[in-house]
């Protein structure tokens, strides 16, 4: 298991547990530090990757740098997390047999989890750590396939 999905998997369980928002939070931006430089895709099947810039003492700070082609965009730290919880809001959890499941939101595209900046980027950013379902799911997985061919 890579330490990527160490972190992500440690996310969903602590979602289950129905933890504190501040360690939800801090969970969520661990995974999204985890995973700089990995190449996602959105719906329409743009490849993106994004970096978290650095302040001058040397800590991360709160601004995402997409990296879209020869452009690049920035997405708050705050936008990440406004549209994480919405998405927990949605959330629902089944127990079968004692133990709990995360049945995870269904969304038709980013926009239907709500006007914020950079959500395209977002709702494909928790596609990948399994926080969110779509069936247009495999729209992406077709674009990837194709940037591998």
């Amino acid at each position: 298991m890579s330490a990527n999905t160490a972190v992500i998997e440690e996310l969903h369980q602590a979602i289950v547990e129905q933890r504190n928002m501040e360690e939800l939070e801090g969970l969520l931006w661990a995974g999204v530090l985890a995973y700089q430089g990995k190449a996602f895709y959105t719906l329409s099947g743009l490849e993106f990757s994004y970096m978290v810039k650095h302040k001058k003492n040397g800590d991360y700070s709160g601004e995402l740098l997409i990296s879209r082609k020869e452009t690049s965009k920035t997405l708050t730290r705050s936008s990440v997390m406004l549209a994480f919880h919405k998405v927990l809001a949605e959330m629902k959890f089944k127990e079968i047999n004692g133990a709990a499941y995360l049945l995870l939101p269904e969304y038709r595209g980013p926009k239907s989890i709500g006007q914020i900046f950079g959500i395209s980027y977002i709702f494909s950013m928790f596609l990948e750590f399994g926080l969110i379902r779509t069936n247009e799911k495999d729209k992406i997985e077709k674009a990837k396939a194709e940037k591998v061919r």
